[in-house]
């Protein structure tokens, strides 16, 4: 029997350098994690299928650059996504605070209403969860981002949350893309019953006219 595909979803992760965007997306697709990675210089596109709630889809899966000087590439490929994930370092607070220009950034080529949004904190395996401020190497420092803070931004811009580790988590992000489509699919349902009704609305006042004249 030939696979059915009912639908090519876009998906494009945006944040800045070494926050293991490419790390994510690489255990996402061959289940393995690569520790040495050099930096994206410009955006790859890597393809899977997926099944949700009986249905087959595929999706399209971005990897970006977040070096300033390549940004302007990016805007090429933001044009049309339907899922934005956000990714920061959890040990490093500055990635986060880029995440409202990269918000931005998406909104100037694409309407809240037409995406779903995502923000993933990466990189969870480098800390103690019992002590925040503790660090699993004794010898690093870290400048870490306070969980509560992440999800209140998250909420602020309507995005779902979660923080992971692409070292030792790989199904915690296939999940989390898995509920961000559900989440599309649902919208998008919801959005074409809407303009079903519109649609019948329309017509029904169109064919009162035709009568009465």
């Amino acid at each position: 029997m030939n696979e059915v595909i009912h639908e090519s979803i876009k998906v494009i992760l945006l944040g800045e350098t070494y926050v293991g965007k490419t790390c994510l997306i690489n255990v996402y697709y061959k289940n393995k994690f690569e520790d040495k990675m050099d930096p994206t210089l410009s955006p790859l596109c890597l393809r899977k299928s997926i099944e949700i709630n009986g249905l087959k889809f595929y999706i399209q899966i971005w990897d970006t650059a977040g070096e300033e000087k390549f940004r302007c590439i990016n805007k090429i490929f933001i044009k049309d996504s339907q899922i934005v994930i956000f990714v920061y370092d959890i040990t490093r607070k500055s990635t986060f605070s880029e995440l409202p220009f990269w918000v931005d950034y998406v909104e100037k080529f694409i309407g809240k209403e037409t995406a779903i949004y995502g923000i993933i904190g990466n990189k969870i395996d480098l800390f103690d969860k019992e002590e925040e401020t503790k660090p699993l190497n004794p010898k690093e420092e870290f400048d870490l981002v306070n969980k509560q803070e992440a999800e209140k931004f998250a909420n602020e811009i309507g995005a779902l949350f979660c923080e992971t580790s692409a070292k030792y988590n790989a199904p915690g992000f296939s999940e989390f893309i898995n509920k961000l489509v559900e989440n599309y699919i649902r919208e998008k349902s919801i959005d074409n019953l809407q303009k079903e009704v519109v649609h019948l609305k329309s017509s029904k006042k169109e064919k009162k006219k035709c009568c009465s004249s």
